[in-house]
């Protein structure tokens, strides 16, 4: 049963539409505190499009990856959950743990990798998933940046044919509805935790696929900007002895919103577009994952930059 890209994207703003209506009636809105970026209640949850756009794709193609699909739906319904009454963080764990091992099974992972291995696989997945949580922070930056993650799966398909063509489409295509709703000066919709973490989970389905098809760790540069911004705001955490786990305003785009009062659309159409410009000049252009001492130069060379850019924010605005 193929549906026409058109059809897809029309059902997924209606139902986006009628998320709206609902969110609003049952009062599934994020008030804003002291640790927001927004200065008005609005609707949460709008990430909701995420695994609908794979149910989609799965009902539409033959009920293919049936357990990656059920992976979701249960990341999806916890995550749902937590938005609407804040789940303990053992629950919210155990279940990402139990998603991520079928993402795994589907890839056939525990086949193909050795076992000692695999405890580093189950650290990164989570630990991605959570990191691309934590990111979702202001307007249009989950949004975008999801988008220039799948529109650059697109473009290495072309000469990497791995990845299911139409399962990466159906996604942008609900990417594309929620940016209508989330990228503007005042929001409509924010993506919540069913939102971020969905598309995390996506994204580490994919990667692993691509790592088991490349085996080189490098492929995970299609995410360095993410990576960096997390790593990094993790580890000034730690050593201020601060929980990296709780919810916080210290990421470098938090203090260019809040404390610079720049314009959310455009950070995260800045983070969009220098992650654009990673993935094309690494894996794009050239048509090949990059070497690991060229991925080691780039990631060396970001974190400095980050880290001088911020620091030097951080004493502007007396936050050190």
């Amino acid at each position: 049963m193929f549906l026409n890209h058109s059809i897809v994207f029309l059902l997924l703003l209606l139902l986006a539409l009628i998320y709206q209506r609902l969110a609003l009636r049952f009062k599934i809105i994020d008030v804003p505190n002291k640790r927001s970026s927004h200065v008005i209640a609005t609707v949460r949850g709008g990430g909701i499009l995420f695994p609908a756009a794979v149910i989609l794709w799965w009902m539409a193609f033959d009920f293919q990856n049936t357990w990656m699909v059920i992976g979701i739906i249960w990341i999806a319904a916890i995550s749902m959950m937590d938005d609407l009454y804040s789940l303990s963080r053992k629950i919210r764990f155990g279940i990402q743990f139990l998603a991520v091992s079928m993402a795994f099974y589907d890839l056939e992972l525990f086949q193909i990798i050795p076992w000692y291995y695999i405890p580093l696989f189950y650290f990164l997945a989570i630990g991605c998933i959570n990191a691309v949580n934590f990111m979702d922070g202001i307007n249009g930056i989950t949004g975008l940046y999801s988008l220039v993650f799948f529109g650059s799966l697109l473009a290495i398909n072309v000469y990497t044919p791995i990845f299911d063509r139409e399962l990466v489409q159906y996604e942008i295509l609900a990417i594309c509805v929620f940016l209508i709703f989330n990228f503007r000066k005042q929001a409509l919709m924010f993506a919540g935790d069913i939102g971020s973490i969905s598309i995390a989970y996506l994204m580490i389905y994919f990667l692993t696929k691509w790592y088991l098809y490349t085996e080189s760790w490098t492929v995970i540069l299609v995410l360095l900007i993410y990576g960096i911004e997390t790593i990094l705001t993790m580890g000034q955490r730690a050593l201020k002895k601060e929980n990296v786990l709780t919810p916080h305003r210290k990421h470098l785009y938090q203090i260019i919103a809040n404390e610079g009062k720049k314009d959310h659309v455009m950070i995260s159409l800045t983070y969009a577009l220098l992650q654009l410009l990673i993935n094309f000049f690494l894996f794009i252009q050239f048509r090949m994952v990059p070497e690991q001492d060229l991925a080691v130069l780039v990631i060396t060379v970001f974190c400095l930059v980050y880290l001088s850019i911020k620091l030097s924010l951080q004493r502007k605005y007396h936050l050190i």
